[in-house]
């Protein structure tokens, strides 16, 4: 394990806190004071950063000190409530909980600094329900980075309340004032002015004994917690904490936990159990009206490590669970129907860290084996074990997506992305002092299913038929976007392929699976260029809809050209569907041609994808009022450049989403003398003094550029700034 450059007290709580369902006892407090630990907060919550360590925080918040760096302006996008429609086999719904690295990282601020190596995003949001973001605070607020980025691909974000051992004053829990509960009304309030959606609620510490009718007055808090969360909101309970006032994990459904889950939204259990313990979950839930999907049985992604103290850590199943095989238990959970709540997925960028002798490479395909079931590194060791513990076989024929729900990307209205990862290699990389790689988790757009083929795959192409393929690489420098190639594998130099089957062929690639409806007319707008495979093959777009009564898609081909090559072009295609009851369910590409070179060739570049109504008329929008203003107090403060945005509709628009915060526009790109200095998602953004190095004359130019949701760009006039104009103490 290492620490992502923190002080070594949060190291010492991240070693302890990954711990704490094995240790009774664990070691005291040697951390920083609390006046320290105050200036830490102070000085995180100035870059976006917000949680509370004790009661006395927790209660002395209030929404009038909310710094708009701290909220995420990203609505949570509706999906549909449908899995993709060519699923085979009975699916779980997923949680991720976070806990990578003890939490609070600068990569996931609003202005995060370069990094040497990328770190834990999730990249497979499609696969996911709810993700809850968890660390070692008593309160653990979401970062707007990581709301924004759940919320555009539909996945719900919960915060953590956490009482751990070691705590003071856990009985604090239960005060109220005029009879409401001081902690749920923090919490709801939390919730809605940062903008996520909930929380897990985590007791780890037995109440005073002189406490009485604690599980009724905790039902109450929960009850609570819930009416002012609103129906939207959503709260889990962790399987800690029993009636009995005992920290007792039940790894399961049982009369000591149910009251709990009967009156929050969903139970999430202990990591420890088997299939006996599901079938008591079963019988439990019938007995109390629980749907089995209320119950997401935890699965450990560590257990599968053998250095960890103390007694090992134990998932199913019990021999090789968790890591890389943890695909097995939720294929197990769909089997029974339970949700399962995956704990420590950044196991694959902690444990394999480039700090621990690997490359950044090694934790990506060490993800991609346990989500995709794609072949490990054969070379692949750790620390954990002699030889090559990790190389397991299970993972390949069940990895995540095979038992996981996948839900159709976007809404029934609206679905757009840039094809954007959470991070992007810098064009200037030696000039960053060995730093290349630039944070973008909050700009992390809607990305696309490419399963890659696995080696045992194309080994048996190669040997068979010739087959040609279509397959997708996101490209994580700058213009970014989505390269398609186009490559021949087997025993002939050449084929001719004739026309697109409408039921699919090899030389069609699925890029994301969708559920629009089509009772209104839609539009697709694609920004793309044209490489140098499409000098021999006609190549383009399609969509797949359904039509009911029928079990086989229709699809709509459109071929693009472009004048010349690597000349970006827009397309706009207006799709029309046979039946109001349609849906468009698939967008992918395609491709037609003789090609007889069997490497890899570019086909095409995406760089933009949006779907929309086309009767969806956009407002007359403008940015204005750029100035610079200071916040915080001497010596945590900060310059912040600041602006708004007017327009002649402020109305909430039917199809697109709409911020609570930024109204129309989904981000800002802020811009000095042409160097964007990053992306906004508030009408403020820090800057430095560095950022005006090199202004001469008249001074620098400062532009806003802002993006509508699902629209065009809207900039503000360039105005000039110099050092005098943001003089003062920085």
């Amino acid at each position: 394990m290492y620490s992502i450059g923190f002080p070594g007290w949060k190291k010492i709580g991240w070693h302890v806190g990954k711990r704490l369902r094995d240790i009774i006892n664990p070691p005291a407090d040697t951390g920083p004071s609390r006046e320290e630990r105050r200036a830490q907060r102070l000085r995180d919550a100035l870059r976006g950063l917000v949680y509370f360590d004790d009661f006395d925080e927790l209660e002395a918040w209030c929404i009038e000190n909310v710094d708009p760096v701290q909220k995420a302006n990203m609505p949570l996008l509706k999906r549909s409530a449908t899995q993709t429609h060519d699923h085979i086999g009975p699916t779980t719904l997923v949680l991720l909980c976070h806990d990578y690295g003890g939490g609070y990282h600068d990569y996931e601020t609003v202005r995060p600094s370069p990094l040497k190596d990328k770190l834990y995003a999730c990249n497979y949001h499609q696969y996911v329900d709810t993700f809850v973001y968890f660390s070692h605070k008593l309160v653990c607020v979401p970062p707007p980075t990581w709301i924004n980025t759940m919320h555009r691909n539909g996945v719900k974000v919960l915060g953590t309340f956490i009482v751990e051992p070691g705590s003071a004053h856990v009985e604090r829990m239960l005060d109220q004032v005029n009879g409401e509960f001081i902690v749920a009304k923090q919490l709801a309030a939390m919730a809605d002015v940062f903008g996520f959606d909930g929380w897990l609620l985590n007791i780890e510490l037995e109440f005073p004994r002189s406490t009485r009718d604690l599980t009724k007055k905790l039902c109450a808090l929960i009850r609570s917690l819930k009416r002012l969360l609103g129906p939207a909101g959503n709260v889990i309970w962790y399987d800690a904490l029993s009636t009995n006032n005992v920290v007792d994990y039940q790894n399961s459904l049982t009369p000591e936990n149910v009251p709990f889950a009967l009156v929050a939204d969903s139970l999430f259990t202990n990591y420890k159990w088997t299939r006996r313990e599901l079938r008591e979950a079963e019988s439990t839930g019938e007995k109390h009206g629980l749907r089995p999907t209320e119950t997401l049985f935890g699965v450990d992604v560590w257990a599968q490590n053998t250095d960890n103290p103390g007694p090992p850590r134990i998932t199913f199943p019990r021999k090789g669970g968790g890591g890389t095989n943890t695909g097995l238990a939720l294929g197990v959970l769909a089997e029974a129907g339970f949700s399962a709540a995956i704990f420590g997925p950044a196991w694959t960028h902690e444990h394999f860290s480039t700090s621990a002798g690997h490359t950044i490479s090694t934790a990506e395909r060490v993800e991609q084996a346990m989500w995709l079931g794609k072949p490990l590194p054969p070379d692949l060791g750790c620390g954990c074990h002699e030889g090559l513990p990790h190389q397991t076989q299970e993972y390949v024929g069940s990895p995540i997506v095979n038992h996981a729900r996948e839900y159709p990307a976007g809404s029934a209205h609206f679905f757009e992305t840039d094809f954007n990862g959470a991070f992007q290699r810098m064009a200037d990389a030696e000039a960053q002092n060995e730093k290349p790689i630039r944070p973008m988790l909050g700009s992390q757009g809607t990305l696309p299913r490419l399963w890659p083929l696995s080696a045992l795959a194309w080994e048996q192409a190669s040997d068979g038929p010739p087959t040609r393929v279509l397959y997708g690489e996101l490209q994580d420098q700058h213009p970014g976007g989505l390269i398609i190639y186009t490559k021949i594998i087997g025993t002939a130099r050449s084929v001719d392929w004739g026309s697109p089957s409408p039921r699919g062929t090899h030389y069609r690639l699925c890029l994301f699976k969708l559920n629009m409806l089509a009772n209104e007319s839609l539009a697709a707008t694609i920004r793309s260029k044209g490489l140098e495979a499409s000098l021999d093959v006609a190549s383009g777009f399609y969509m797949g809809y359904n039509v009911p009564n029928s079990e086989n898609l229709c699809y709509i081909h459109v071929e693009t050209s472009s004048p010349r090559l690597n000349q970006v072009q827009d397309t706009t295609i207006k799709l029309s569907f046979p039946t109001a009851d349609s849906r468009l369910v698939e967008f992918g590409v395609f491709g037609l041609g003789l090609i007889t070179d069997q490497k890899p060739l570019g086909l095409c570049q995406i760089f933009n994808l949006t779907i929309k109504p086309t009767d969806q008329a956009e407002s007359s929008w403008t940015i204005v009022g750029v100035r610079v203003m200071e916040r915080g107090c001497s010596p945590d403060h900060g310059k912040r450049l600041t602006w708004e945005w007017r327009g002649s509709d402020e109305s909430d628009p039917a199809c697109l989403p709409w911020s609570k915060t930024t109204g129309p526009f989904s981000y800002f790109d802020v811009m000095i003398d042409q160097t964007e200095l990053g992306r906004a998602y508030c009408m403020e953004f820090p800057i430095h003094r560095e950022d005006f190095d090199g202004c001469k004359g008249e001074g620098a130019k400062v532009v806003i550029r802002g993006r509508l949701f699902g629209g065009s760009e809207i900039a503000s006039f360039p105005m000039p700034l110099s050092r005098d104009d943001v003089g003062g103490p920085w």
